[in-house]
């Protein structure tokens, strides 16, 4: 169940790069994913919580993996270095994310996935923005200490 034991979550395991979980990791420890009021949650369940954010926008602008580009994509595919973490999204979520993964026309090599693909760019799309925002604004990310 969710935070507020409405929703039914499902556990799933997702690959992603070094880099893309060092960011989340680097985005928790300087708050900027934050931990919802009354308390503090486990990191498994703020990246859960974030995550499950992320797939709901996607699926809200009909987002899918035949939107990105080929080049995104294949440099995404030529990450070969991949971290499995597991994740907690709703049920809704997961069927939503294996539709739009059986519907992809990606070619995707051995042991990977196409949801765990999509998140992916998901997590590189808020990288990039995270970068432009700082970029924009260089006294929004001060790392006080």
């Amino acid at each position: 169940m969710d935070l507020f034991s409405k929703v039914p979550l499902v556990e799933i395991p997702i690959m992603i790069t070094p880099e893309e979980k060092a960011w989340l990791e680097m985005m928790l420890k300087k708050g900027k994913i934050a931990v919802p009021p009354g308390g503090s949650l486990p990191e498994g369940s703020v990246i859960s919580i974030f995550m499950r954010t992320m797939l709901w926008n996607a699926e809200e602008l009909h987002q899918s993996l035949d939107m990105v580009s080929k080049d995104a994509l294949n440099a995404l595919l030529e990450k070969k270095e991949l971290l499995e973490i597991r994740i907690q999204i709703s049920s809704d979520q997961k069927a939503w994310l294996d539709k739009v993964s059986a519907s992809s026309k990606v070619s995707l090599p051995s042991g990977d996935s196409a949801a765990a693909l999509f998140v992916r760019v998901l997590l590189e799309n808020a990288i990039e923005q995270q970068k432009a925002l700082e970029q924009a604004d260089p006294w929004a990310d001060d790392d006080e200490e």
